[in-house]
């Protein structure tokens, strides 16, 4: 007798399988516009939860003004065919955490190349909506398709995500978000070879350090005294190519103190065969202190330098040779420490190499020395090595002065009568490295 074998065939979705941010490593989105209070890197109101235990996520504050309150993410690359979603075999999903049942979410997908403020539908390609079911603990919230309020855009030619909480209505209502999956698309960081312990922060496909802005949450482990963003890259022309960069607006207390202290979510350095720390740094031509720490937050090394030039990409390699059996495990930066202002910098390419990567890296065995500081007339620089250049900024990264020829002297004196009181930048270059200082002219 034969058998019958019946086999159930039940309806089943199948999310994407492309997450777009966890907020801890992984970011493919670019967060171009919110209406509300947007903080990227928040702790996790319930670490406990079965359904999301992750550290960190997303806090939003919805703005009460706008009945359509949107959060626009831009994807790094042209979404691929959005077929599958439109006949739900594939669905979008994110984790939320709300204050309440039955709040409507909704997430449209359009070119943003033809989507405008005013101009609905026009560029809008789908529309897919959920409603929460608890609140005040997470749940996984899957999309379904609504309606497609633009037929005349391709299924291919889609560049956002717009997320939407309780639409329709005006509140201020708080939520958290985590684990957003999103439809797959031309991925910029597809088939890049990421090594968390070499490469730290891109803003593109490198998320392993770990900060978070002010205001938020996060634990004591580390913490920022301004706000960091992911943006575009203000210039991508020169030394800096790539599509996003950080930024960071300085938000210092009364004595001038801000700091951005970040630790390294891979554990502390491994500095055997790559001892060199390199970053760039985009802003007006201030100092720069970076405090290399151990976990006790006892300073292991400490660099100085300075951004020489305004509003250009500079590189900056550390040389950590000298202390490679010592155990780093954070960094602390301060972009023009104790001086009161609310400047913004762009922050990229934090990672180690193992030869240095700007020629103009501190060699900590030279030791220039500055005096008196301030000055009204004569400034003395006395150096390790013969000097071969000095070149003096004001405070706009304008070159004020440029001396050479000094017959391989290693002592300079140098008149600088001629310069009004105020603060400007000295570049010393020598046979090994160079040199730039913060100096005080006084008459």
């Amino acid at each position: 007798m034969k058998h019958l074998i019946l086999i159930l065939l039940f309806p089943t979705s199948v999310f994407s399988q492309i997450l777009w941010d966890n907020f801890e490593d992984t970011r493919i989105g670019y967060y171009e516009f919110v209406h509300g209070g947007m903080t990227t890197r928040f702790e996790n109101p319930d670490l406990s939860s079965s359904v999301n235990s992750s550290t960190l996520c997303a806090q939003y504050v919805r703005n009460p003004g706008e009945t359509y309150d949107v959060i626009v993410i831009v994807a790094n690359g042209s979404f691929l065919n959005l077929e599958n979603y439109l006949d739900g075999t594939k669905k979008m999903k994110v984790d939320v955490y709300s204050p309440a049942v039955g709040i409507p979410l909704q997430i449209t997908l359009e070119d943003s190349s033809v989507a405008g403020a005013t101009n609905y539908p026009d560029g809008r390609h789908s529309i897919y909506t959920a409603v929460t079911t608890v609140a005040n603990e997470w749940e996984t919230i899957e999309f379904t398709f609504d309606s497609r309020p633009d037929n005349s855009v391709s299924d291919v030619n889609v560049t956002s995500l717009i997320l939407l909480f309780d639409i329709g209505n005006n509140t201020n209502d708080t939520y958290y978000f985590d684990n957003l999956y999103g439809p797959e698309f031309n991925n910029q960081c597809d088939g890049l070879s990421i090594d968390p312990t070499v490469n730290f922060a891109d803003w593109d496909c490198n998320w392993n350090l770990g900060v978070c802005p002010s205001a938020s949450a996060c634990g004591s482990f580390d913490y920022v005294s301004g706000w960091l963003n992911q943006v575009y890259n203000p210039d991508n022309t020169t030394i800096n190519t790539s599509k996003y960069s950080g930024e960071y607006t300085r938000n210092p207390d009364s004595n001038g103190e801000d700091v951005l202290i970040s630790y390294f979510t891979s554990g502390n350095l491994d500095l055997s065969s790559n001892k060199f720390f390199n970053f760039k740094v985009y802003g007006p031509p201030r100092p720069l202190y970076i405090s290399f720490q151990d976990d006790n937050n006892n300073e292991v090394l400490g660099y100085a330098s300075a951004l020489s030039s305004n509003n250009q990409w500079q590189q900056f390699t550390v040389d950590l040779s000298s202390v490679a059996t010592q155990s780093i495990g954070r960094f602390v930066l301060f972009l023009d420490q104790s001086i009161v202002n609310w400047d913004t910098y762009h922050l990229d390419d934090f990672h180690l190499s193992s030869t240095p990567l700007d020629h103009n890296f501190i060699n900590y065995e030279t030791n220039i020395n500055i005096y008196p500081q301030p000055t009204n007339n004569t400034l003395n620089i006395q150096s390790d090595n013969n000097i071969k250049e000095i070149l003096i900024y004001d405070c706009l990264g304008k070159e004020i002065s440029h001396y050479q020829k000094f017959n391989k002297s290693s002592r300079v004196k140098l008149d600088v009568s001629n310069l009004v009181s105020g603060t400007y930048f000295i570049k010393i270059q020598t046979k090994d490295n160079t040199t730039v200082k913060q100096i005080q002219i006084a008459h």
